[in-house]
């Protein structure tokens, strides 16, 4: 544990040294009535490596007794990934007893993390990419309780859109169900776009749209609780990389 702390101390005091910001984490009653979450000017660590201090956008985001689940949507490399492993890195450095990348950050403990990105391809081969999904999301949610942290990225869109939904929707509502403070990523706009057929699997926790905002194709990386934009913007990156059919034609 020692060799630990010393080498988190070393680590954090450097990226001090050279710009970067990292408070004390500020842990609530774990008696409260509910399992809350306030982190002010948060970004992820992983950005140290291509963007300097200056530069980084910071976000904010609340978890309290109403604000339990997020649908997080926004354009293709807008940060929505990014976004999701900060929330994550929060709790970990946290609860390890570190310093955390933001100006200020209060929560509730998580009893459980549990994190649900896409799989390696040799792991969906017993049961193929859906039924490995399923199945993994759902030991996840057999662990989780309202004091739990749940991160899920691109989940069920391993299928058509249409049943991806529908398995969706589903997970959302039961996810309302028990609490469990949740960041699904997902360009399921639709999901976000219903909000009102998933919020009735109780009369309290509420799901809510988050977005990535993005101007005429520009990426702000700032997140905000609004409506879903309605579009990827995938197409600005296929043209990027030249895979339209004008570009692979010519």
């Amino acid at each position: 544990e020692l060799i630990y702390y010393v080498r988190w101390a070393e680590y954090i005091s450097g990226l001090r040294d050279a710009g970067w910001v990292f408070s004390p984490a500020d842990p609530l009653d774990s008696d409260a009535d509910f399992p809350w979450m306030e982190a002010n000017g948060f970004y992820n660590l992983k950005l140290i490596e291509s963007v300097s201090p200056g530069n980084t956008v910071r976000n904010n985001l609340t978890f309290d007794p109403v604000h339990r689940l997020y649908l997080l949507t926004g354009a293709n490399r807008g940060g929505k990934t990014t976004v999701t492993q900060a929330t994550g890195q929060l709790f970990v450095l946290a609860q390890g007893g570190l310093p955390v990348p933001a100006e200020r950050f209060a929560f509730t403990p998580a009893d459980f993390i549990g994190t649900h990105f896409p799989a390696d391809e040799d792991k969906t081969l017993d049961l193929g990419r859906l039924g490995e999904e399923c199945q993994r999301f759902r030991e996840l949610y057999l662990r989780c309780t309202e004091s739990s942290l749940l991160l899920l990225n691109e989940t069920f869109s391993t299928t058509s859109f249409e049943e991806g939904y529908e398995i969706a929707a589903d997970a959302v509502r039961a996810i309302l169900k028990k609490g469990t403070r949740t960041i699904y990523n997902t360009h399921m706009h639709k999901l976000a776009r219903e909000l009102d057929s998933l919020n009735t699997s109780t009369e309290k926790a509420r799901a809510f749209s988050l977005i990535v905002r993005s101007e005429g194709g520009k990426r702000s990386f700032q997140i905000s609780v609004a409506p879903p934009e309605g579009q990827s913007q995938a197409r600005d990156i296929a043209e990027k990389y030249g895979v339209t059919y004008a570009a692979l034609t010519q």
